[in-house]
């Protein structure tokens, strides 16, 4: 039991940190990144914009990858590439090697790693606990996120005790602290994670019969799309709350960090009911909870006090559904009568579509918002989402269907 929880432990350290060193740095410290890599945002955007294409392209031979290799090399290799990506990142590269930088971590973060964690998260929950275990994955990750950011500003102030603003030398320490770790992390993970599903690797030859449904695949990308959109749209509760709530950028950013720590417990409990009820039904409610309460934002407008207190409500629990769908909507893939040996090639698929948001959502929400400013633009895009969330649900009632037709649910 002890080494089977170390395991998993392991598992979300390293489905956290991976990330760390393209995103955590720039999410928490940010404006000194810009100041030190004498960068605009837009230079930053393009970097990003290079690494989620490369990141895209990755995640279909990725879970090619996830069904031919044990999963515990695979991870090592991310690891340690991505880590020595971070040892470079430290030298504080020119501007016009950053988008290379962030390409080399789109494919050494996705390519070798996203479909394995998937699948040994799905082999660690095993047919009974899978919402247990993505819940696990996703609230572990999320306090995994704030211990690190946390240690890093300390670095941050005691480098930069008298100073206000930061310094070339604690971005470059805030940086090698997140290489190092992914590192050691990378060894940790090569000497110390058992392969559970060595036994289910496949060695079937190129062309072999896939052996697979292509409907539930269908549906669970369009599941992942739509919550997805939901999780990205979260990215603008601080702004609503400034531009329409009338809260101060401090006492907004302040009610979002206090939500960071409601995700961990949501993920944690999502996973547990999942179990209990089956996560297409938990998902299916978990849309309609999300639907009422975008149209509840959409049609809302908080003037007074109670509508405030409504408002900031209904905000809450729109935030728990949408982090809530994301802890088990992986879960639905080993519930989908797909093969075991087909696990990371049906990974890959839903992964590439359900990701896509990565691509277009900010874009098209961010010209929503400047279309109309103010009530009617955030009116907009919760109409906008809404929509988008009814897409999942009738997608997930349409799953739930095909489940039942084929005796799958519990």
């Amino acid at each position: 039991m002890t080494q089977r929880y170390s395991g998993l432990i392991l598992l979300i350290l390293a489905g956290e940190l991976i990330f760390s060193l393209p995103f955590h740095i720039t999410r928490f410290f940010k404006s000194g990144v810009l100041e030190v890599f004498q960068i605009s945002n837009t230079n930053l955007g393009d970097a990003f914009a290079f690494y989620g294409i490369l990141a895209l392209l990755s995640y279909f031979p990725g879970g090619y990858l996830a069904d031919k290799y044990p999963p515990r090399k695979l991870i090592f290799y991310s690891l340690l590439l991505t880590g020595i990506g971070g040892i470079y990142f430290a030298t504080i590269p020119k501007p016009t090697m950053l988008p290379y930088l962030y390409a080399f971590w789109g494919i050494t973060t996705i390519l070798f790693f996203w479909g394995a964690l998937i699948k040994y998260t799905s082999d660690w929950g095993g047919m009974d606990q899978q919402g247990r275990a993505f819940g696990y994955l996703e609230a572990g990750r999320a306090l995994v996120a704030s211990i690190f950011s946390s240690i890093a500003f300390l670095l941050v102030y005691l480098v930069s005790q008298n100073s206000e603003s930061f310094s070339r030398n604690s971005i470059q320490l805030v940086i090698l602290f997140y290489a190092i770790t992914t590192i050691v992390l990378s060894f940790l993970i090569l000497f110390f994670l058992r392969d559970k599903t060595k036994q289910k690797i496949s060695r079937s030859p190129i062309g072999s019969p896939l052996n697979i449904t292509i409907y539930p695949v269908f549906l669970i990308s369009i599941i992942i799309v739509c919550a997805y959109c939901g999780f990205r749209s979260i990215d603008n509760i601080s702004l609503y709350l400034v531009e329409i709530g009338n809260l101060t950028p401090i006492e907004a950013s302040g009610f979002v960090t206090l939500l960071s720590y409601v995700r961990i417990i949501s993920a944690l409990v999502a996973g547990f009911v999942a179990d209990k009820i089956t996560s297409i039904t938990l998902i299916i409610r978990l849309f309609i909870l999300t639907i009422i309460g975008q149209s509840i934002l959409f049609s809302v407008y908080p003037q007074t006090f109670y509508h405030s207190l409504l408002v900031n409500g209904t905000l809450i629990i729109v935030f728990i559904s949408i982090v809530s769908l994301r802890a088990v909507y992986f879960s639905l893939i080993t519930h989908s009568h797909i093969p075991s040996h087909r696990f990371g090639f049906c990974v890959g698929i839903i992964s590439l579509v359900g990701f896509t948001p990565d691509i277009f959502f900010h874009s098209l929400t961010g010209r929503i918002l400047d279309a109309q400013p103010g009530i009617i633009g955030f009116q907009n895009y919760y109409l906008v989402t809404m929509l988008i969330s009814i897409l999942g649900l009738l997608a997930s009632l349409n799953l739930s269907r095909w489940m039942s037709s084929k005796s799958l649910l519990k």
